[in-house]
């Protein structure tokens, strides 16, 4: 009798939750309504191996079925993981476009703790990873359609799961059976150009006596968004020099915001640009010299560069793209075969091609022109020859006949698991299974050119008899001809193919899984069974990239890399037991301690485990409470390892430079400046123009002494469900993260930053950049992880769930909130070193998702509330930094309905984005695609047939 009270409070729990019909759920299992004579199963849950009778999860699990992805209108998985409130952006193609290697990803970001921190399953085994060295699974290669649910568990399961599961699980559970055909078309439309997606899906099985199958047939398209396609983007915001800047005021802001409009840099033209006499001069089409054709000029910027609005130059807008493209198509079969009442065999197998492609400007480059250059007209020549004593001027050229650079992405996957599972005993069970994944991920850049076959090929001298020739004799030997880029489209095409070239990178990914699991009841106590699972896993990861014979040798403008070989395995023991310690008691109805043991070892960082301990404790049939607390580690991936040199460009910000000391942290400001003076930077020191104007290349590179990054977390939370109101549940859970030993990988404007503000420069930092001895200007960085730091994580998650019947229909609401009261990181380890990112844009202290579903008959309508709270672009903001630091709340509104015409027949349209909200028109926060929704307003269409 008590294990039937305890399935019906289970089912009870689950109703309450909204199990059965609404999008999200939390806390709670699959469960499906059932009653105590039905034949209860054993079902394993996210976060723990050992199946369970109608029980609640041990630790909080919150629940997307596959209703809940077609009530959002979204044909990717990651689209509505994105918006939960206790995620955040990973990857996505929104945040890619200009991420070599990374175009078109899909990763998420569990806690904020990063995508290598987030333990992403298919069935609850690991997937092979999306990109290179990485251990983060790309969402792409799940197909909404075959999706049945996906649990996510927020909380370290190492000890379940093993390394990478340190923010949590999502565990992605797929279709296992389906009888008969349903064929799937939608399509969304933004009310502004660009950004178009459309979906198409066939799904098909069949149940014929043992064996059952469900394959599924996906192909999905969304188009670009460049600035151009869109009003925020197009004219965004500008930031320059405040005119009425008081050095000596604290409150007084260096920079201010102007205003908004296309911002054109004056400094590269197409035809080539230059300045003499205090006048800018361009070339026609044609080649003759004339000046330059310039805009409206703005006030300085800070550093004194004049940009201008609209004329000619190199327009931002025109040259910048906000969401890559992204093409693919996915094929998913789940086969299933009944060898007998208690063996089961079953194979997965999922194949996707996806192509997206990253777009930026074409290239430009400064190259020298004295006046006796052959490609020149007198004219031109004689202005070129009066700019400066030496006769010679910096030329700005904008590569727009190479073209816009492209970066070409094209990945296959390819998986395989077989598995065999079934009863032992009557109550011991089995799950073995054995995966094989494989990616092919190559990267081809189009546009590109010799950098220095170029520079040759544009210095050009006039012979005695007036024929033009390359003016270095070795280049003509190979093959230089004279490269007239003064004009547009004046130059042979013999000499254009000298210069230009196409590029590619060949990479793959490679994952081999054995895992062997037993679970069951060990030994009855007076309260239950100790029930348990053992698992052994073996687990291999390689991966491989091989750059273009151009990019290795550096040969190629603003780009090169080196090719990568890593690969490690581990072996993994875990142990799990659930023991049932009271029951049946006042305000005791049944208290259950849980523990998981897993010890590993990585062939790379040796030897580590991890644990957990809990409680869960059943006050009554209306209230539970849980306590969890565990160790989770993560080994260093592949990437992080043995990533080879491989050239990157960042927009750097030189502390030591006269132009930024009225901006500096006054915390640091003595450090900055003593570290300066150390290495002989003059204090009149300013960079170039050209310096300051573009992104400065550097070297990412691995680290083989990398050791394992551990975390301790602990989740205290209750479930209330009132007996009183029916259909009303509440959640609240508190959790806490500490990571020690964290890898980070310091990108070049934090290995500047770290090496100044230091206490001196024997530190790790000042030794990975580099100045040039004769300008001190910074030529050169590296970025390079170390486990140097640690993070502090706390919050509280709160959601609650209220459904109910009318005469006119059924109502499900549905509350999801994340208050986050702590993010704190100490990249270096030194005390001085803290940063508090809590409140910054992506992190804001609140964010909610509040949906209310109303059904009638064969109609139904969702409304969907997403909200994030007021945030600061910086904490350690200073009034004289700036004055546009504050950054408004922002929410959006999405409604969408569906309609079944027939049993077979379903029609479904909405509004995304349904008042058209904007990021916020703040410098650098209008193209934040992590943070708000770029695309805007969109209406989404589709219907669906079954036969």
């Amino acid at each position: 009798m008590h294990s039937n009270n305890k399935l019906n409070q289970a089912v009870r729990l689950a109703l309450a939750l909204g199990v059965t019909t609404t999008a999200l759920f939390a806390n709670s299992v699959s469960a499906q309504e059932t009653t105590a004579e039905d034949k209860v199963e054993r079902i394993e849950v996210t976060g723990s191996k050992i199946k369970r009778i109608g029980e609640l999860s041990p630790t909080p699990v919150t629940v997307i079925t596959g209703d809940g992805l077609v009530d959002a209108g979204v044909v990717n998985v990651a689209d509505l993981l994105h918006k939960m409130p206790n995620t955040l952006v990973g990857l996505s193609p929104e945040t890619t476009n200009n991420t070599i290697f990374a175009s078109g990803l899909n990763n998420t970001d569990l806690r904020g703790l990063g995508s290598n921190r987030t333990l992403v399953l298919v069935n609850g085994r690991r997937f092979v990873s999306g990109a290179p060295g990485s251990s983060a699974v790309d969402l792409n290669n799940i197909p909404t359609a075959m999706i049945e649910r996906v649990e996510i568990t927020t909380g370290g399961a190492s000890a379940v799961y093993g390394s990478d599961a340190v923010a949590g699980v999502v565990n992605i559970i797929t279709k296992k059976t389906f009888d008969g055909v349903t064929v799937d078309v939608s399509t969304t439309r933004p009310t502004q150009s660009g950004g178009e997606e459309d979906y198409a899906s066939l799904t098909f099985g069949a149940e014929a006596g043992k064996a059952t199958f469900v394959s599924n047939l996906s192909w999905a398209s969304q188009n670009q968004v460049s600035y151009m396609d869109r009003d925020y983007l197009r004219e965004g915001p500008i930031a320059i020099q405040n005119p009425n800047y008081v050095a000596t005021d604290p409150n007084s802001p260096l920079r201010v915001m102007w205003g908004t409009g296309q911002q054109v840099l004056a400094a590269y033209s197409p035809s080539g640009t230059f300045v003499s006499g205090g006048k800018r001069y361009t070339f026609g089409d044609n080649g003759q010299v004339r000046l330059m054709n310039l805009g409206q000029a703005l006030p300085p910027l800070v550093g004194g560069r004049v940009d201008y609005i609209g004329g000619e130059g190199y327009n931002f807008a025109e040259n910048s793209f906000m969401r890559t493209p992204l093409d693919r198509i996915s094929f998913v079969s789940n086969m299933n075969y009944a060898i007998n009442d208690d063996h089961n065999m079953s194979m997965e197998l999922n194949l996707t091609r996806s192509e997206a492609y990253g777009e930026s400007s074409p290239a430009f480059i400064n190259f020298a022109v004295s006046a006796n250059n052959g490609l020149l007209t007198p004219e031109a020549s004689a202005l070129i020859a009066s700019a400066n004593a030496a006769g010679r001027v910096t030329m700005g050229y904008l590569a727009s006949d190479f073209g816009n650079r492209k970066y070409s992405q094209e990945r296959t996957l390819a998986r395989i698991s077989l598995g065999f599972d079934g009863a032992l005993t009557d109550t011991w069970s089995y799950d073995v299974y054995a995966a094989i994944g494989h990616v092919q991920a190559d990267t081809e850049w189009y546009g590109e050119m010799f950098y220095n076959r170029f520079l040759q090929a544009v210095d050009v001298e006039k012979t005695a008899s007036g024929t033009l020739q390359c003016r270095d004799a070795a280049a003509r030997g190979q093959g230089c001809l004279p490269l007239n880029v003064l004009g547009r489209g004046i130059y042979s095409d013999a000499a254009y193919n000298w210069v230009s070239t196409d590029a590619m990178r060949r990479s793959s990914i490679e994952q081999s899984v054995v895992s062997a699991t037993v679970t069951g009841e060990l030994y009855e106590l007076p309260a239950g069974y100790i029930t348990t699972a053992f698992t052994a896993e073996y687990r291999k990861e390689g991966s491989s990239t091989l750059p273009d014979p151009a990019m290795r040798a550096g040969l190629l403008f603003n780009n090169s890399s080196q090719p990568l070989e890593g690969e490690f395995d581990v072996n993994e023991i875990s142990a799990e037991f659930s023991v049932p310690l009271l029951s049946e008691l006042t305000l005791v109805e049944m208290l259950t301690f849980e523990t998981a043991y897993r010890k590993m070892d990585y062939s790379t960082s040796g030897s580590d485990d991890a644990w957990k301990v809990g409680l869960n404790w059943e006050v009554t049939d209306d209230l539970r409470v849980r306590l969890n607390k565990a160790k989770s580690v993560r080994a260093p991936n592949i990437g992080e390892l043995y990533n080879p040199p491989g050239q990157t460009f960042r927009t750097l910000n030189d502390p030591c430079a006269v132009s930024q000391r009225a901006g500096l942290n006054a915390k640091y400001k003595d450090k900055i400046l003593a570290n300066c003076a150390a290495q002989g930077v003059p204090t009149t020191f300013e960079p170039s123009t050209e310096w300051k104007g573009s992104t400065r290349p550097g070297f990412i590179i691995g680290n083989t002494d990398l050791t394992n990054e551990t975390a301790h977390d602990i989740t205290i939370g209750f479930i209330y469900t009132p007996a009183q109101i029916e259909g009303l549940g509440f959640t609240v859970d508190y959790w806490k993260f500490e990571l020690t030993n964290v890898i980070n990988s310091f990108t070049g404007p934090d290995v500047v930053k770290y090496c100044y503000q230091s206490s001196s420069l024997d530190n790790p930092y000042c030794p990975l950049l580099t100045r040039d001895a004769a300008t001190f200007e910074i030529n050169n960085y590296f970025e390079k992880p170390v486990n140097s730091a640690s993070r502090d994580v706390e919050g509280v998650d709160l959601e609650t769930s209220y459904r109910f019947a009318t005469n006119f229909g059924d109502f499900n609401m549905r509350l999801i909130s994340t208050y986050m009261s702590t993010y704190e990181t100490n990249p270096t380890g030194f005390a001085e070193d803290l940063i508090d990112d809590l409140g910054e844009v992506v992190l804001p202290e609140w964010k909610h998702r509040f949906s209310t579903e109303y059904t009638y008959g064969d109609a139904s309508a969702v409304v969907t509330v997403n909200h994030r709270s007021d945030t600061v672009q910086a904490n350690d903001w200073t009034p004289n930094q700036n004055n546009y630091n504050d950054v408004p709340s922002y929410t959006t509104f999405d409604l969408t309905t569906r309609y079944n015409v027939t049993p077979e027949f379903q029609a479904r349209v909405g509004v995304l984005n349904m008042f058209d909200r904007n990021p916020p028109m703040i410098p650098g926060q209008n193209t934040n695609g992590a943070a708000w929704d770029v695309i805007g307003r969109r209406i989404t269409a589709g219907v669906s047939y079954s036969f």
